[in-house]
């Protein structure tokens, strides 16, 4: 396996003792889509009416998982950051699920 996954909660931001492994991957590819997985699933479960992208940010940023994609060897695959794609994803949550422009 090239990859892992180590998921950290940002209540508990780099303890090792609350963080946990979530998988080993052959590829950067796979790692990635795993960690996306995490990040849309707490969006999805702390959306609720009402709550705009900000607010829902916020709630990830404090409260949700923040998956690191972690090669065998350095130097392979790329830099993931779980902040920016919740950020990147908020909007779009907000108005799927509300049904709403933002």
């Amino acid at each position: 396996m090239k990859f892992h996954l180590r998921v950290y909660g940002n209540f508990h931001y780099m303890d090792e003792d609350e963080a946990y492994n979530s998988g080993q991957f052959e590829t950067y590819a796979e790692a990635l889509i795993q960690a996306k997985v995490i990040v849309d699933r707490f969006l999805d479960e702390q959306w609720k009416k009402g709550i705009t992208p900000v607010e829902l940010d916020l709630a990830y940023t404090s409260f949700g998982e923040d998956p690191v994609i972690v090669p065998n060897e350095p130097g392979e695959g790329e830099s993931f950051s779980a902040w920016k794609y919740a950020s990147s994803r908020v909007e779009e949550v907000c108005k799927m699920r509300e049904g709403s422009n933002y």
